[in-house]
C-alpha cells in the first residue's frame, strides 16, 4: 500500500462536501484531476471509498472507516514532523550535564533556567561530579557537557572561561584569624588546612599550593572533602582552615567565615566543557547559554 499524506487531505475534503465539485473549488483543483486522485487513493488501497452510483455522493463502509482514521494519521504525521523540526535545532530530546560544586552553588541555575525558558520541552538531567570525573565522562559521551573548574582542554573536550573568582581564606568563626579584615597568607604557615583532593582537579590544587609555596612555605594538610558541604564542616569544627574561591561564600554555614586574602590571589575559573566533534544543536544552546550567563555575571 502506497498512501501519500496528500491523498487523505484531498479524501477528507471530499468526504466532508460528498460532493466532487464543491470539493475541487475547495481545494482550487479540476474536477477531472481530483477524481483522478481519490481513483489512485481507492486503487493503492484496493477498495472504492465512495459510491458515484446513487444521486448523491455516498461513503462507502471502507470510505467510512478511513473517514475515521486518517484524521488520527495526519495528527501523528504533522506531530512526528514537528518533533523531528524540534530535534534538528536542539529543542527536544536530553542533555546530560556535569557540574562542580562550585557552579552549583553560582552560575549553574542561571544557565540551567536560560536554557528551560528557550527550550522547555529540552529533558535536562543534572549531576554533580569533579572536574577530573567530567572531563573523562564527557570523551566517553557519558556526559553531554560539563561545567568545569581550571580544566585543561584535552583532544577530545574543549573547555571556556565563563568567570573567574579569587582565593578566600575560609575560618572557623572562633579562629584568630577571623577577627582581621585580611589574612595575611603567611600567617597560614603551619596552620592546618583543610582541602580537596587532588585527584578531582589537580589544576586547581595546583593552584592553590603553588600560592602557599610563593609565600614561604608547603600547607599542612589535614583533611580533605570530596565536595564543598564536607569542607566546609570541617572548617566549621575547627579541623583547619581552607582556601575557596569566593563562589562558596554564600555557602557560609554557622561556624565559618570567608575573609579576603592580603596581597595579590590567584582566581580560580569556572568552564564550560564540550566535546570538539560534537554537533547536537542542544549541545550548542547549553553552551550558548553558559556563555551569555558568564557576561552578565
Amino acid at each position: 500500500m502506497d498512501v501519500e499524506l496528500r491523498q487523505l487531505r484531498v479524501f477528507l475534503t471530499v468526504a466532508s462536501e460528498l460532493h466532487f465539485s464543491r470539493a475541487a473549488a475547495r481545494l482550487h483543483v479540476s474536477q477531472p484531476a481530483l477524481s483522478q486522485q481519490i481513483r489512485t487513493l481507492e486503487r493503492a488501497l484496493g477498495a472504492p471509498l465512495f459510491d458515484r452510483s446513487a444521486r448523491a455522493t455516498e461513503l462507502t463502509p471502507a470510505g467510512r472507516a478511513l473517514l475515521e482514521a486518517a484524521p488520527r494519521v495526519l495528527y501523528e504525521a504533522e506531530r512526528a514532523q514537528d518533533r523531528v523540526t524540534q530535534a534538528a535545532v536542539g529543542a527536544v530530546g536530553s542533555l546530560l550535564v556535569g557540574s562542580v560544586g562550585t557552579a552549583l552553588a553560582s552560575i549553574a541555575p542561571r544557565i540551567l533556567r536560560q536554557v528551560r525558558a528557550r527550550f522547555p520541552d529540552l529533558h535536562l538531567e543534572v549531576s554533580q561530579h569533579d572536574t577530573a570525573a567530567q572531563m573523562v565522562a564527557i570523551a566517553d559521551r557519558r556526559l553531554d557537557a560539563g561545567l568545569v573548574r581550571e580544566a585543561a582542554p584535552t583532544a577530545s573536550v574543549a573547555v571556556e572561561q565563563l568567570v573567574s573568582e579569587p582565593l578566600l581564606a575560609v575560618l572557623p568563626s572562633d579562629h584568630p584569624l577571623a577577627g582581621s579584615a585580611t589574612v595575611d597568607p603567611r600567617d597560614l604557615d603551619g596552620v592546618p588546612i583543610v582541602l580537596w583532593p587532588r585527584p578531582t582537579g589537580a589544576a586547581f590544587f595546583d593552584i592553590i599550593t603553588t600560592y602557599c609555596r610563593e609565600h614561604g612555605f608547603s600547607p599542612r594538610i589535614v583533611a580533605e572533602g570530596a565536595d564543598i558541604e564536607t569542607q566546609l564542616s570541617l572548617v566549621a569544627a575547627g579541623i583547619g582552615v581552607s582556601l575557596q574561591p569566593s563562589y562558596y561564600a554564600n555557602l557560609r554555614p554557622p561556624g565559618v567565615e570567608f575573609r579576603p586574602l592580603a596581597g595579590p590571589s590567584p582566581s580560580v575559573s569556572l568552564q564550560v566543557a564540550w566535546r570538539r566533534r560534537d554537533r547536537s544543536p542542544a549541545v550548542a544552546h547549553f553552551v550558548d547559554a553558559a556563555r551569555a550567563c558568564a557576561t552578565r555575571h
